[in-house]
C-alpha cells in the first residue's frame, strides 16, 4: 500500500527536511503547472523520493534499513498470506541477527497488528525504500497464484521513460556518475554519490539491459553495432518539469564478459552556483587564492588524481573573476562546466591542447585555462604564455604541491621559466562533508589529539545519519588543499633547480600541508579524521622544518 504524498510532506516538515513556508509557496506553483506537489518539492530541494520515506520513518520512530544488507526470513514470511504481502508490501527480514517486519507504510497499524498476530509474536517495525520493497515482494511472490493473477500483460518496456527516470533520480540523488553493468540476472545500475557507489533499485532483464545500453549509445553518437571495442562519446540531456534541468553527460563504454558496460558522468549540473567558499577553502587560503587569481599574469596549477575536484575548483575560480572587461578563454577535454561569457574550446583528434593554446594566444586573451598539461609542448606554450603577460590556469597529476615543480622540469620546462612565472600550486583531494543536521559531537581521544596536534580538550564530530543525508551521516563533499604560494625566495630556489626537500624546508608559511588543512576542518566539524586519513598523509609543518 503506497504512502500518501501528504503523509510524506508532513513528515518532511516535522523532521526539518523541508520548510513549511516553502511547501505553501510551491503548492500554488505546482497547481499552476499541474504537477504533483511532492514532485515539485523534490525538484526544489533536489532530494530523491527515498529521502521523504526516510523522514516518515524518522517521524514515526521506526528504523529505516538498507534491504541490500538484509536477508529474507522465509520461515516467518510464509506465515503471512500472499495477498497481504502483495497488497501491503510487507516482509520479514533479518539484519545483523535481528528479525523485523519491513513495511512501506508504518502508519497502517491495522495491517501491522494483523501481521504480528499471524507471525505469533511482536517484531520491531522498520521501513526501506518502497521500490526495493516492491522488488523484494515480487521476488518472494514470483511463483505464487497471486503474482500470476496480478501480473499484467504489458507491452515492451518504455526505454525512453526508463532512462529518463534513472537520470532524474541520479540528478536528485546528486550523483556524479551512473554505471550500467550487464550481469547474468540483467542490468545492474549504480550511482556514485559523494564518492561512494550505491545500487539503484531496478528490475531489468537482459533485453532491457541491451535496449538501455543501445539507447545511451544512440544519444551519444556511438556505433551501436560495435560491442567489442571501447567507445567514448557524450550528449546533452534535458530533464522535464518540474526538475527542468539541462546538463552534459560524458559516456564511456567497455566490453565485458557478459556484455557491454557504460559509465556516464554527469557534468556541470551546478556550475552557476559554484563558489570558492562552498568548495572548502578556509579564510586565509581563500584570501590568498583570490589575490592570486586576480594577478595580471602568472601560472596557477591545480594538482591531484582524477576525480579530486580540480576542474570544479578551476570553474569556481573563473566564475569569481569572470567580468565583461576580461577576455577568458579555455581549452578542455571534455568541457565539464559551461561558463557564461567564456570562450571554451574542446580538443579532439584534429586539435591538440598545444595547437588550441597557440591559437587562443592570437585572440587577445587576458586569462587562459588549459584543462591539463600532458606533454612538453603544452607545458612550454603555457609557461611562455604566463611569462608574456597572461594569467594561466591548468592542472597536473601529482601527489602534492611541491612535486608539481619537479614534474614540470621532468616534462621539459626550464627551471628559470618556472620560477619566474609560477604564482601558486594547490594540491587537492575530496572528502565527504559531515551532515550538519545530524552530526554529533564528542571529546577527542588522546590518540586523536596527537593526530590533530592539540593538547587541550577538544570536541570533534562524528557521522550519525538522518533523512537529510539519506542515513549516510555525510552530505556533499569539500576539498582538502595543500597550498604553496610562491614568493621571491621560492622563485629563486626553483630557478636554481632546488629539489622537493629543499623547497619544503624553505617554504615556511607559504606552504600548508594537506594534513594540516584537514585537521583544521575536523576541528571545525566539517568532516572526520577517518575521511582525511583516506586521502592525506600525516605531515605537519613543524615536522617538515625539522627534516
Amino acid at each position: 500500500m503506497a504512502v500518501r504524498d501528504e503523509q510524506l510532506i508532513r513528515a518532511g516538515i516535522e523532521t526539518g527536511l523541508i520548510e513549511e513556508s516553502a511547501v505553501e509557496q510551491l503548492r500554488l506553483v505546482a497547481r499552476r503547472e499541474r504537477v504533483p506537489l511532492l514532485s515539485k518539492l523534490l525538484a526544489h530541494y533536489r532530494l530523491p523520493v527515498s529521502a521523504m520515506h526516510r523522514a516518515l520513518a524518522e517521524d514515526q520512530g521506526v528504523a529505516f534499513i538498507d534491504l541490500t544488507r538484509a536477508e529474507l526470513n522465509s520461515v516467518l514470511t510464509k506465515k503471512l498470506p500472499s495477498s497481504l504481502i502483495n497488497r501491503k508490501h510487507m516482509l520479514v527480514m533479518t539484519l545483523d541477527g535481528q528479525d523485523m517486519l519491513v513495511i512501506s507504510d508504518p502508519t497502517d497499524r491495522v495491517s501491522i497488528d494483523s501481521a504480528q498476530r499471524l507471525i505469533g509474536h511482536t517484531l520491531p517495525v522498520s521501513m526501506s525504500e518502497p521500490e526495493r520493497i516492491r522488488l523484494a515482494v515480487k521476488k518472494v511472490l514470483a511463483n505464487t497464484a497471486v503474482a500470476q493473477a496480478s501480473e499484467i500483460s504489458t507491452a515492451e518496456t518504455d526505454l525512453v521513460s526508463l532512462l529518463d527516470q534513472i537520470l532524474k533520480d541520479a540528478y536528485l540523488s546528486r550523483a556524479s556518475d551512473v554505471h550500467f553493468m550487464t550481469e547474468e540476472e540483467g542490468l545492474r545500475v549504480r550511482f556514485r554519490v559523494d564518492g561512494k557507489l550505491t545500487d539503484y533499485p531496478l528490475d531489468a532483464d537482459q533485453s532491457v539491459a541491451a535496449g538501455l545500453i543501445s539507447r545511451v549509445k544512440v544519444l551519444s553518437g556511438l556505433d551501436i553495432s560495435e560491442q567489442r571495442m571501447p567507445q567514448d562519446g557524450g550528449f546533452s540531456y534535458q530533464l522535464s518539469a518540474p526538475v527542468d534541468m539541462e546538463f552534459n553527460i560524458r559516456v564511456a563504454t567497455a566490453p565485458t564478459r557478459l556484455g557491454e558496460r557504460i559509465t556516464m558522468r554527469l557534468l556541470g549540473s551546478e556550475s552557476n552556483s559554484l563558489t570558492l567558499a562552498d568548495i572548502g577553502f578556509l579564510e586565509r587560503d581563500l584570501v590568498e587564492f583570490k589575490q592570486a587569481i586576480r594577478k595580471p599574469y602568472g601560472m596557477i596549477l591545480l594538482t591531484g588524481p582524477t576525480g579530486s575536484g580540480k576542474s570544479t575548483t578551476l570553474c569556481a575560480a573563473l566564475q569569481e573573476i569572470n567580468h565583461p572587461d576580461i577576455n577568458i578563454m579555455t581549452v578542455e577535454n571534455p568541457i565539464e562546466y559551461v561558463i557564461e561569457g567564456v570562450s571554451q574550446i574542446q580538443t579532439g583528434p584534429k586539435i591538440s591542447f598545444a595547437d588550441a593554446l597557440r591559437s587562443l594566444l592570437r585572440h587577445d586573451p587576458d586569462v587562459l585555462m588549459v584543462g591539463e598539461i600532458r606533454d612538453s609542448e603544452t607545458a612550454d606554450v603555457a609557461v611562455k604564455a604566463a611569462m608574456t603577460g597572461h594569467l594561466v590556469f591548468s592542472t597536473l597529476h601529482t601527489n602534492n604541491a611541491v612535486s608539481a615543480v619537479t614534474r614540470l622540469v621532468d616534462i621539459g620546462c626550464e627551471p628559470f621559466l618556472i620560477g619566474s612565472t609560477m604564482t601558486a600550486v594547490i594540491a587537492q583531494r575530496l572528502v565527504r562533508r559531515l551532515c550538519r543536521h545530524c552530526a554529533k559531537s564528542r571529546p577527542a581521544t588522546e590518540d586523536e589529539k596527537v593526530l590533530l596536534s592539540v593538547e587541550d580538550e577538544v570536541e570533534i564530530f562524528e557521522a550519525v545519519g538522518c533523512a537529510v543525508c539519506q542515513g549516510q551521516g555525510f552530505r556533499g563533499r569539500l576539498g582538502l588543499f595543500e597550498t604553496l604560494w610562491f614568493n621571491e625566495r621560492l622563485a629563486r630556489l626553483v630557478a636554481k633547480g632546488a629539489d622537493e626537500e629543499t623547497l619544503e624546508s624553505n617554504a615556511g608559511k607559504a606552504l600548508k600541508f594537506m594534513w594540516e588543512d584537514g585537521c583544521e576542518k575536523v576541528l571545525r566539524g566539517l568532516t572526520t579524521l577517518d575521511e582525511i586519513r583516506d586521502v592525506a598523509v600525516f605531515k605537519r609543518h613543524d615536522m617538515a622544518e625539522v627534516s
